[in-house]
Formats: structure tokens, C-alpha cells, sequence
């Protein structure tokens, strides 16, 4: 991922070129590292720091739409000048918490926008010069891969993915938003939900996975169908065939409905 502005501080004519680009892939839980390259203007030009702020598009209460910013990290070495022409690079790394949504699953974009926007400091004296926001790509887990590869053989595929800016109640959560995936059955039969949605709060140990039917168009977790839950660690990946847990769920939830 890499994005170029022109860009300039007061005098358009101290615009200098900014090239941030990251070094993936990138996974929840892990390190985001890339470098920004400045490349310096008509003549010299002192700068304090280079801030990168990571985003993710949520869904509120209200249903409308909004970025809600997670991590930052700044690029080093900070404090210098960038002298007429210079090319510069700076290194940035910072551990995304495991929280951070996905945006592909199997190599399926699912319509999940985060992204990462520069901001310049000349110095704290002045308001911060943005680069626009690009877009950031943040792959599946293997938990994520293996538990949706499960649904998958008893016949619930991910369709697509939002974030809705709440919690889920009585968890422990460090961010105050989560993501849902939203599953179709392509087996369906008597006492399947058309439609499932999964939640992985997930954590350095494994994920607390909620599954319940569908309502995406309900932002309340309260409001929504309720819920079954199991956990799953990191290392059983591969190793473990969640199906037998999957069915005991998917009737939990049948037997939920009936009531």
C-alpha cells in the first residue's frame, strides 16, 4: 500500500511530496510497519514529527456512518529539516491491537474500510498538514480462516462484513466498536437462519466467537436476535474441526427460536 500527495505548509511554494507506504501483510494483533519519504520543496523546510492515525468506518446507533480513529504511531527520527530536494525516509512500527477489524477473509474483500492517514507537524505551534486518508488492507487470522472455513462445510458462507461503533455487553473489550460477519446459508432446511451473524472478540490468547441470526439492520447488540457463544485459541487452528461445536450452536439457536 503507498499513496503520493503534493503537498505545501503556508507558501505553496514550500510544497513538498509525501509517499507513505506500508509493509504487509498486515494481521490483527500485529505490527503495521512501513515509511514515509519526504521529498523536500524549494528550499529548506524544518519539521517537527510525522503522525500516522489508523481508522476504521463504523456504523452508530443513529445508523449513520463515521470514522472512529484506534492507533496512532509516529514516524522516526522526528525534528529535523528537510533540506531543498532532500529525500528522506522514516521508519514507523506499531502493534495494532486484536481488535482491529479485517478487511479480507480467504482473499475476499468484505467491504470492511479502515485506513491511515499522515499528518505533517511543522511544529506544535500549528495545526497538523493531512494527507488524505488511504485505504489499509488488514488480512484474517488463521483463527478467523479455520473457524469461517468450519461454517463454510456446514453450509453458512461470509457474504460480507460491517463494524458498528458499540460494545458487546458483559465482555472485556478495549475498543469501543466491533466487527460482524455476515454468513448465508447455501444448504438451507428446516430450523436454519437464512442469514448468521459471527463476532470475534479476539485477544492475544484466542477469540470469545458469538454467533446468533441475523439483523443487520439492528445496531443495539441488546436488540438483536440473542446469542450462542464458544471460544476458540490460536494454536488450535488447524488442528481442531470446530463443526461439532458449529451444529451444537446452530441448535441451540434453532431451539431459541422456538421458544
Amino acid at each position: 500500500m503507498g499513496f503520493k500527495r503534493l503537498f505545501g505548509i503556508g507558501d505553496p511554494d514550500e510544497a513538498i511530496e509525501v509517499d507513505t507506504q506500508i509493509l504487509g501483510p498486515v494481521y490483527p494483533g500485529g505490527d503495521v510497519r512501513g515509511e514515509v519519504i519526504l521529498r523536500g520543496g524549494s528550499h529548506d523546510m524544518p519539521l517537527h514529527s510525522v503522525y500516522l492515525r489508523i481508522s476504521t468506518r463504523c456504523t452508530g446507533y443513529d445508523g449513520e456512518e463515521r470514522d472512529y480513529e484506534f492507533d496512532t504511531c509516529s514516524a522516526r527520527p522526528s525534528n529535523f529539516t528537510l533540506g531543498k530536494g532532500e529525500e528522506k525516509r522514516l521508519t514507523f512500527t506499531e502493534r495494532l491491537s486484536w481488535e482491529t477489524p479485517v478487511s479480507e477473509l480467504g482473499g475476499q474483500a468484505l467491504g470492511v474500510v479502515l485506513s491511515v492517514k499522515s499528518q505533517l507537524y511543522r511544529d506544535w505551534n500549528h495545526d497538523p498538514t493531512d494527507v488524505d486518508n488511504d485505504l489499509l488492507h488488514i488480512s484474517a487470522l488463521p483463527l478467523h480462516e479455520a473457524v469461517m472455513d468450519a461454517f463454510a462445510e456446514e453450509g453458512y458462507y461470509c457474504d460480507s462484513a460491517y463494524v458498528v461503533d458499540s460494545y458487546v455487553p458483559n465482555t472485556e473489550q478495549h475498543r469501543g466498536f466491533h466487527q460482524a460477519f455476515v454468513l448465508a446459508d447455501r444448504a438451507p432446511g428446516p430450523g436454519r437462519p437464512a442469514q448468521l451473524e459471527v463476532v470475534f472478540q479476539t485477544n492475544v490468547v484466542g477469540a470469545l466467537i458469538h454467533v446468533r441470526r441475523a439483523a443487520p439492520d439492528v445496531r443495539d447488540w441488546d436488540s438483536k436476535p440473542p446469542a450462542r457463544r464458544f471460544t476458540a485459541a490460536h494454536h488450535e487452528a488447524g488442528h481442531v474441526d470446530w463443526r461439532p461445536q458449529i451444529r451444537k450452536t446452530l441448535g441451540e439457536l434453532a431451539l431459541l427460536d422456538d421458544r
